[in-house]
């Protein structure tokens, strides 16, 4: 397991500690810059990014990185706020590969930006699709009923 104090020595204190516990510590970074520096950390500890959630805290976003450990079954969650007006955040594509399709797929849904990222482009919707469906404010128009089918009737 990650010593957290030590984590939080490695990024100066600019670490919350949410949980710490046998198996399961959750962190929320207050400066979102030292994210890459967080998960170099992570990497000698934690063999996979398992996901990257977002939650729409309409205007502010969070995104919950969850690593984990598969010969010991422990997890890692780092926290991180995100703004309208700054919504872009580093990318850790290269430092855990499974960060790629994570990264595309909340880019995709969400419209985050993720400096960095080798090929930030939709992985679920077309190129054209208009907007990000999982944001609260994401409107169905005429457009997308028509593309969907959503206004079909059986």
């Amino acid at each position: 397991m990650v010593e957290v104090d030590k984590l939080k020595k490695a990024v100066k204190g600019e670490l919350e500690v949410l949980a710490d516990e046998k198996g399961l510590s959750i962190v929320r970074i207050k400066n979102k810059k030292l994210l890459t520096k967080l998960a170099w950390q992570l990497k000698e500890a934690f063999d996979l990014l398992y996901c990257i959630s977002v939650v729409d805290y309409s205007p502010d976003f969070e995104l919950n990185y969850i690593f984990s450990n598969y010969s010991n079954s422990d997890l890692f969650i780092i926290k991180v706020n995100i703004t309208e007006k700054d919504f872009a955040v580093d990318s850790i594509a290269g430092i855990f590969n499974s960060a790629n399709w994570e990264e595309r797929e909340a880019y995709d849904l969400f419209g985050i930006k993720f400096n960095g990222h080798p090929d930030l482009r939709r992985i679920l919707l077309p190129e054209d699709w208009p907007g990000h469906p999982l944001r609260k404010d994401f409107k169905v128009d005429d457009e997308v009923r028509n593309w969907t089918g959503l206004d079909l009737k059986f």
